[in-house]
Formats: structure tokens, C-alpha cells, sequence
């Protein structure tokens, strides 16, 4: 019971659902443990050939030597400065260790030691690989040049040398592997003698070429320097420049402060034409109307004046209300206030008269400060050129002087470079060992056997995956979406005179019977109130047991009803050889054509208590026989007469005959054959089928092998003492 909402939760339900996003283990061990057996052979038989090609091969000794590799300490390797090479000490280390794996000090020391007359590599000179030897009638190959037998000898001799730098130290290992224990010491301590010696005569043959070369260079660049420092002074003298950077600042001070000038003269220009452009836009001679123009008010004057104005006004104003005309206070009151105004007035009169003076003294003064400026810029820019010409001749002549200087330093110290120190010494000479190093016989064996097994398992599960063919009934139902009807097992016991198409009836099979019983009652059951009268059975492939299940399903039904059994499989009609009966005789298609009457097509079958119709002889276009009107009256006509009329069909992937027929069936019966039938392709069948209308009504499982089942580890059908759906068939004994 869910907690939250009181509903009720099925708990296989559950279960089924968890184990969905869990991997089954089980099931991969059980795909391995049924193939334990190839996969062990095959480890076996690889392992044997490891062992046999192990053991068969020569032992391989190997002796490492160990140096000491010291950075240069005298400055005659940094020659390499004076060819524009810059190495750190990391890369000058890779690079000793890459000129001992060199093939130049290889042919030293096979030289030195006649490695090439040493019997391993004599061998290999003197049988070089050819085809003919396996292909006797390819034309003959010309003998290898004493180049190539040398080329070949050095590449070998490669492949067994190992240079191998020991991390964060100075140190080397010069490993040597041979067939001869006495030879791989011999190798080693000879490569590193003969590095030592190849340094020493580098260094003296590299010092001897840089002196002769600075030599030459130093007279060279003597003169460059000369001529450089020739040109400087003349331009100096020509140009009459002493202190150019004094001049620069000086000037530079100036243009900013003419362009700071500048900028204040454009602001006062443009506040000039404002004004300016103002008192033109206002007709008349009006004060009031001049008085709100920005000049006169930012006037402080006109302000003031503007405001004893309105005192005198506020005042006479009071007077007026106190005393008349003709009074001392009233005339003195008056003549103040029109003095205030007049005062006012005149001082605006003047402001704005002055405003069109003022903005043209403002024009005049901003183009003499550009003109400046102008005048400032180009003599900023004569001496800008002036000043990187000079620059450009010192720094030719600082250039020269400091080349001449390092060459000249480099000249000392390469004739003062002493020779007699080495940049490597041994540590340990490489001595004779009598311990193989190869091959190492158990860990190739192991590693053998070990890959062998994961292949053999990799192999195995991809087998089981690629594999899409349906084994078990429950695929049918996951992979069709089909009802089960029925499970029929593979009778593995069956004699080789037992009609498979009457099993149904042997006594030895009874396993085989129950299911076929199974199979009649689910079909019963599958439609109680409308019983199927016409049951078509067909299958994707041919071989898969549709005629099998088509002819026991009717035996088993002809023990209750009267029950028709026809082959429509016109194009390979098997019923009558399985009945004994003349295949050539009157059928199914002479019945149809009207050639035959129904007592002469239609063989009762006492032995068996059915009646059938074979399929006759072979029309030219089956197809067009089974649509015709004339076999639909037929099967009307027989309708009435049969309790169950089973059809054989055609397969649905060979013809379409199954797709006419399923229009005029009442039921139709899919048969998959166990581990044959490919779910994809009956998948498609069934579902062309479907398009058509067919009245599918299951899936029947035929040729089931128990055995299968449990090594696929599904337990629940088809074994134990139950048997299939508790019919009681036995997995292994089918008794």
C-alpha cells in the first residue's frame, strides 16, 4: 500500500521495474559458462603454441655500461651562440643522448669491433629474407649489395642498443642485447669509449672552424663600426643636434599648453556667439527683453544695478502711498527710482552692445591659437624626424660595437679553450652476464593464456549479442508483442521413420502431444462465443514447422470436431508425402479451377479422423487462385460442412499468398522456430500482416529446446518435474 495515496503496488511489479536498470551479471555468466568449453580450448591451443614458439626461441643476454654526462664548462660548445643557436642544458642533454643512438657512432663501433663478422649477424648477412624461398616460381632476386649487407648490419645492431637517461640526473645507460654474452659487455663499453672520443674530436675540429671564422668576422666587423659611428657624427654636425630629448620636452610642454589655450578660446567663442546670435534673434531695442540674455545675467554689475532698481521702485512705491506729488519725500523717492532705472538701463545697453565686439576679439584670438598650434605640431613633428634618424644611426652603431665586442670575447675564449677535459666518464663498465634476459618464457605464456581467455570471453558475449534469433517464449511476447499459444519442444528422439506430421499420435512422444494440446486449447479459448471456423497458420521463413504445427493442430482438434486439413503451400506442397498419399493426384487447385469434384480432392483420413486437401498440382500464379471468387465460395461451401478448417500456408517472407488468405481466415496462428527465427524478421511479417487486417492471434514457439532454457538460465518453462505449462514434460528425458 503506497504511504501516500493509499494505492496499491504490485511488488513483482515492482521488483520487474528495478531490475530493469540493474545489469544481470548472471546472465553474462551464463553466455560464458555455456561456451566454457571453446573458450578453454582455445586458451589451451594458444597457450601449447606460446609454449612450443617460447621455448624454441635463443637467449638473449644484455649488458648496460653507465656515463656520466657533465655540461661544458669552458665556453667553446656556446660557439653555437655565435651560429644563432640558444639551447638550454635540457636540450643539450637529449642531444648527447640522441648522437650516441646515432648511426654514425654504430658504424664506429661495428668498425672497431668487426661486428659484422660476428657469427649472429654473418647469419642473417649472408641469408637475407627472400620470397622465392617459400614461392619456389617467382623469378630469382639479385644478390644484396655490400651497401645493403652493411645497412642491414647497422640496423640491427640499432635495434639492440637502448640509450636510456636516468630522470633528474646526469647519468646514462648504454644497454646492449645479444645472442653472445661476451659480445653485449664488449658493445657497450665500446659505445661509450667511442662517444667520449667522438666529443673530444668535435670540440677540437668545432673550435679549430670558429677560430678561423671569428677571424674573419672580427676584421669585417671592425669596419661596421666604424662606418656606423662615421655616420652618426656627420648627421650630428649636419643637423647641428646636441640635446634632442631637451628639445622634445621643451616643445612638447609648449604644445600642451597652447592646446589647453586653445580650448578655453573655443569655449569662449562659442559663449560669445550665443550671445552674439541671442540679441539678434530679439527685434527692438527693449531692455526687458535684453535682461534674460546670459551675458547680462552673469553681469554682477547689471545685477546690482538691477536690484538697487527694484529697491528704489519697492521704496517710492511706499512713499507714493504716504505722501502726494508735491511732497520732499515723494519727489526725492521718485527721482531715485528712475536714477536706479536709468542706471540699470544704460548698463545693459552697454553689455549688449559690446557682445558682437566681444565675439570677434574671441574669433581672432582662437585662430591665432590654432595658427600656434599648427606652428607648434610642425616643428614637434621636424624634430620627432630628426630624432629617430639619430636614433636609428646610434643604434647601428651600438649594434655593431656590441657584436664586435661578444666576437672579439668569444675569440679570446676560444683560444684559451684547454682540450684536454671530457664532457663524460664512465661510472660503471658493463660487464659479462649469465642470466638471459629474454625471452621471459612464464610471463609470455601467462599473458598469453591471459588474452586467449579474455578473447575467448570477448567472442562469446559477442556472439550472444549479435545473436537476434528468438529462444524463449518470453522474447516473443518482448519482441513481437505476440500472445503466447503454445510451446512445442524439439523432439531430439525422434526415430528416423517417424512422420513428424502425425507425432501428434506416437505414443513415445507424448510430451510433443501435450503441447500440441496446450496449443488446440489456447486457440479454443482465445474465442469462446465465436469460435474460429477458419485457422490459417503460417511462418516468416520456410523450414520453421508451420506444416508441422498446421497438421498435429488438426489431428488434435479432429479428436473433438470434424475438422478439414488444407496445404495451401501450393509452390511447396508437402502434406501428401507426409500422408502417403499420391502428390500428383486431384487437389486443392483442380478443386478450385473445377477441374475435380470435392469425393475426389477431398481424402478422409480414417487412420487419423480428419479429412484433407492437398495442394494439387501447381498453377502458374498460385496467388491468383487462392484471390480468386471461385476459392472464396469454396471456402464458404466447406465452412458449413467442417467444424475447423486449418490452412497451411505459405511463408509470409517468400510470397504473399499468406496475405490473401488472412482476409479469409477467421484466425491466424504465427509459428517462430526456436534459435532460428530472427525477431526482426518475424517482427516485420507479423506487422505487414497486421497492415493487411490479418486476425492474428498469437505466436506458437516451435522446436523448444529445454536445454536452451537452462543455459540461458530461464527455469520456468519448459523444465523441471512440471514440465511446459505443467503438462508434464520433462527437460531432459521427454517422458
Amino acid at each position: 500500500m503506497n504511504a501516500a495515496h493509499g494505492v496499491p503496488v504490485d511488488i513483482g511489479e515492482q521488483a520487474a521495474l528495478l531490475a530493469e536498470d540493474e545489469v544481470d551479471l548472471a546472465a553474462y555468466w551464463r553466455i560464458v559458462s555455456r561456451d566454457k568449453w571453446g573458450i578453454l580450448g582455445l586458451s589451451a591451443v594458444v597457450g601449447l603454441l606460446t609454449m612450443v614458439i617460447v621455448y624454441s626461441l635463443e637467449p638473449i643476454y644484455r649488458a648496460t655500461a653507465q656515463l656520466l654526462v657533465e655540461a661544458e664548462q669552458v665556453r667553446v660548445v656556446s660557439i653555437e651562440e655565435v651560429y644563432g643557436i640558444d639551447s638550454s642544458q635540457r636540450e643539450y642533454y637529449q642531444t648527447q643522448f640522441e648522437i650516441m643512438n646515432s648511426k654514425k657512432l654504430s658504424d664506429r663501433v661495428i668498425r672497431e669491433l668487426k661486428i659484422n663478422e660476428h657469427w649472429e649477424y654473418e647469419h642473417r648477412r649472408a641469408k637475407p629474407f627472400s620470397l622465392k624461398r617459400y614461392i619456389p616460381f617467382l623469378p630469382a632476386e639479385a644478390e644484396p649489395s655490400e651497401e645493403q649487407r652493411w645497412r642491414s648490419t647497422v640496423r640491427q645492431f640499432q635495434n639492440n642498443l637502448t640509450i636510456t637517461p636516468i630522470r633528474n640526473t646526469q647519468l646514462v645507460n648504454i644497454s646492449f642485447e645479444s645472442k653472445d654474452s661476451e659480445l653485449a659487455p664488449a658493445v657497450a663499453n665500446a659505445l661509450g669509449t667511442a662517444y667520449i672520443e667522438n666529443h673530444l674530436e668535435a670540440r677540437l675540429a668545432l673550435t679549430q672552424k670558429a677560430a678561423t671564422w671569428l677571424t674573419k668576422r672580427l676584421s669585417g666587423m671592425q669596419h661596421d663600426l666604424e662606418v656606423a659611428e662615421r655616420n652618426l657624427r656627420s648627421y650630428q654636425e649636419r643637423e647641428n643636434l646636441i640635446d634632442v630629448s631637451g628639445v622634445q620636452t621643451l616643445t612638447a610642454n609648449e604644445l600642451d599648453e597652447l592646446t589647453r589655450r586653445l580650448v578655453d578660446a573655443r569655449k569662449a567663442t562659442a559663449s560669445a556667439r550665443s550671445q552674439y546670435e541671442a540679441v539678434g534673434d530679439l527685434s527692438g531695442d527693449d531692455v526687458e527683453k535684453w535682461e534674460t540674455l546670459t551675458g547680462v545675467v552673469e553681469d554682477q554689475l547689471a545685477q546690482k544695478l538691477k536690484q538697487e532698481e527694484e529697491l528704489a521702485a519697492t521704496n517710492f512705491f511706499g512713499v507714493q502711498q504716504r505722501y502726494g506729488p508735491k511732497h520732499p519725500n515723494y519727489i526725492n523717492a521718485d527721482s531715485q527710482a528712475k536714477s536706479a532705472q536709468l542706471a540699470y538701463r544704460q548698463r545693459v545697453s552697454l553689455l549688449v552692445s559690446g557682445f558682437e565686439e566681444k565675439y570677434q576679439q574671441a574669433q581672432a584670438n582662437q585662430r591665432d591659437l590654432e595658427g600656434d598650434l599648427a606652428n607648434s605640431k610642425s616643428e614637434i613633428q621636424e624634430i620627432n624626424r630628426k630624432s629617430y634618424q639619430l636614433s636609428q644611426l646610434q643604434r647601428e652603431v651600438d649594434t655593431s660595437r656590441q657584436l664586435y665586442d661578444l666576437f672579439f670575447q668569444r675569440f679570446k675564449e676560444t683560444n684559451e679553450t684547454d682540450f684536454a677535459a671530457a664532457n663524460a666518464r664512465f661510472v660503471d663498465n658493463a660487464t659479462r652476464s649469465f642470466d638471459p634476459v629474454k625471452p621471459r618464457k612464464m610471463v609470455i605464456l601467462a599473458a598469453a593464456l591471459s588474452v586467449s581467455f579474455m578473447v575467448g570471453v570477448m567472442l562469446s558475449l559477442l556472439r550472444a549479442t549479435l545473436d537476434n534469433t528468438i529462444k524463449l517464449a518470453e522474447q516473443i511476447e518482448e519482441k513481437l508483442h505476440q500472445a503466447i499459444l503454445g510451446v512445442v519442444p524439439w523432439e531430439k528422439k525422434r526415430a528416423e521413420n517417424t512422420n513428424i506430421s502425425t507425432l501428434y499420435f506416437a505414443d513415445e512422444h507424448k510430451p510433443f502431444a501435450e503441447s500440441v494440446r496446450s496449443l488446440r486449447t489456447s486457440v479454443i479459448l482465445s474465442s469462446l462465443d465465436n469460435p474460429h471456423k477458419v485457422i490459417l497458420v503460417t511462418s516468416s521463413l520456410p523450414g520453421e514447422g508451420k506444416t508441422t504445427i498446421s497438421s498435429n493442430l488438426a489431428l488434435a482438434f479432429g479428436q473433438m470436431e470434424k475438422v478439414l486439413l488444407i496445404d495451401a503451400d501450393m509452390r511447396r506442397p508437402s502434406l501428401a508425402k507426409e500422408y502417403n498419399l499420391d502428390k500428383h493426384g486431384a487437389g486443392l487447385s483442380e478443386l478450385v479451377a473445377g477441374i475435380s469434384n470435392e469425393p475426389e480432392c477431398i481424402k478422409r483420413l480414417e487412420e487419423h479422423g480428419i479429412d484433407l486437401i492437398t495442394s494439387g498440382a501447381v498453377p502458374p500464379n498460385p496467388l491468383d487462385l487462392l484471390s480468386s471468387k471461385r476459392f472464396e465460395e469454396l471456402l464458404h461451401q466447406l465452412k458449413e460442412r467442417y467444424d475447423r478448417i486449418i490452412i497451411d500456408s505459405a511463408p509470409t517472407q517468400a510470397v504473399s499468398d499468406s496475405l490473401v488468405l488472412s482476409a479469409k481466415a477467421d484466425a491466424l496462428i504465427y509459428v517462430v522456430k526456436s534459435d532460428a527465427t530472427p525477431a526482426n524478421v518475424a517482427k516485420k511479417a507479423i506487422e505487414r500482416l497486421m497492415r493487411v487486417g490479418a486476425p492474428v492471434i498469437g505466436c506458437v514457439l516451435n522446436q523448444f529446446d529445454p536445454d536452451t532454457a537452462q543455459k540461458y538460465g530461464y527455469f520456468g518453462y519448459g523444465s523441471g518435474k512440471h514440465g511446459y505449462y505443467g503438462y508434464g514434460y520433462a527437460s531432459k528425458n521427454y517422458s
